[in-house]
C-alpha cells in the first residue's frame, strides 16, 4: 500500500515494434563500450578529507531532455586514498540517495575509497517536469522507454568506469540495490574489469516483476487493458534480462543478496539469476526487501568483508 501511494493516473502502455526491431538480439550493439566521457566536476564543499559535489557529462544515448547529462554524486579522497572507486546504484522510485549511502558511506570514507552515487535516468533531478514520482518513467508499460532507461543506465556507468580504469588507475566496486542491482547485475556482463560485484535485493526479470509482484500492480493493468500478452513483453525485454547471459567477471567476484520473505523481489526469481550463474556467493536473509534499513549492520559488515577476503 505504501507503494503505491503515488501511481500513473494515465494510461502509459507503448511500444514500437519498428524501433525494437532495430536492437531485438543484438546485444553487441545494444550495450556499445561508449567513449571516454568528458568530466565535469561541480564542487560543494570540502569535508574531512574529501572532496564531494556533483560529476556530470552528456549521455551517449537519446533519452529525453531531462536524461542527456548523466549525474554521480561524489565524494573523492584527497588524502592518501586507497585508488578504489566504488559506484553505488539506488532502486525504483528512489527519491534520494539514503539507502545505500546511509550502510555504505561512512564505513568506504573510513577505507579512503572514492565513492559515485548514480542517478538512474527518470529519478530525482533527471525526472521530466509532468512526472508524478521519481522512477514513474524508468520502469513502466512503455516498453521502449523502460528498454531505453536500462540501456542508459548502463552506458552511463560503463563511461564512468571507463573514466576511472584509464584516468585515474583505480580498482572499482560496482553496489546495485533492488533496479539498481539488475542494472549492476546486467554491467558485469558486458564489463570485464569490474573488480567486485555486490548486488543487494536484486531485480531480475522484469516481465516476472510487472506480472507476478505488488511492485508491477499498476504496469500490468496497462498491459492487461492494452492486450499486449505476457509472452510478447517476455521476448521484448529478454535483452533486458540479466538471467540470460553470463558475467564476464570470475564468479568469485560477484556477491549476491536476496530477503527470503521479499515480496517486491520474488525469490523465485533471484534465485533463477543465482543458478544461471553458476551460484556465486549468496546470503538469504531472513527479511524482506526493507532489509536494506532493518539488516544494514549485518549487510554493511558481510559485504566489508567480502571485499577484504579479496585484498582490494
Amino acid at each position: 500500500m505504501g507503494l503505491h501511494k503515488e501511481y500513473s493516473k494515465t494510461d502509459q502502455f507503448y511500444f514500437d515494434e519498428e524501433e525494437f526491431s532495430l536492437i531485438d538480439g543484438d546485444h553487441e550493439t545494444f550495450y556499445i563500450k561508449p567513449a571516454l566521457p568528458k568530466i565535469k566536476l561541480e564542487e560543494d564543499r570540502l569535508e574531512d578529507g574529501y572532496s564531494k559535489g556533483k560529476l556530470k557529462f552528456l549521455s551517449e544515448i537519446d533519452n529525453g531532455e531531462s536524461n542527456a547529462e548523466s549525474i554521480f554524486y561524489y565524494s573523492l579522497c584527497k588524502e592518501e586514498p586507497k585508488n578504489t572507486s566504488v559506484i553505488l546504484i539506488h532502486g525504483w522510485r528512489s527519491e534520494e540517495l539514503n539507502r545505500l549511502e546511509n550502510v555504505f558511506l561512512n564505513s568506504f570514507i573510513e577505507e579512503r575509497y572514492d565513492v559515485y552515487s548514480y542517478i538512474l535516468p527518470f529519478h530525482m533531478e533527471r525526472c521530466p517536469n509532468e512526472s508524478l514520482y521519481s522512477g514513474e518513467y524508468f520502469f513502466s508499460s512503455n516498453v521502449n522507454r523502460t528498454i531505453k532507461s536500462v540501456q542508459q543506465s548502463i552506458s552511463d556507468i560503463r563511461a564512468l568506469i571507463r573514466y576511472i580504469k584509464e584516468e585515474r588507475g583505480d580498482k572499482v566496486i560496482v553496489i546495485g540495490l533492488s533496479l539498481g542491482g539488475m542494472i549492476s547485475n546486467l554491467l558485469c556482463e558486458v564489463q570485464e574489469n569490474i573488480d567486485i560485484l555486490i548486488s543487494l535485493f536484486y531485480a531480475n526479470d522484469l516481465h516476472y516483476t510487472a506480472y507476478e509482484t505488488i511492485v508491477g500492480k499498476f504496469v500490468k493493468e496497462d498491459f492487461l487493458r492494452n492486450g499486449f500478452d505476457r509472452e510478447s513483453l517476455k521476448r521484448s525485454w529478454s535483452i533486458i534480462n540479466p538471467s540470460l547471459k553470463k558475467p564476464l567477471i570470475d564468479k568469485e567476484k560477484i556477491l549476491l543478496v536476496s530477503g527470503y520473505y521479499d515480496k517486491y523481489i520474488m525469490n523465485k526469481d533471484s534465485d533463477v539469476l543465482w543458478t544461471s550463474w553458476d551460484k556465486p556467493k549468496r546470503y538469504v536473509y531472513k527479511c524482506g526487501h526493507s532489509g536494506i534499513v532493518l539488516n544494514k549492520s549485518k549487510i554493511r559488515n558481510d559485504v566489508l568483508n567480502f571485499i577484504h577476503e579479496r585484498e582490494l
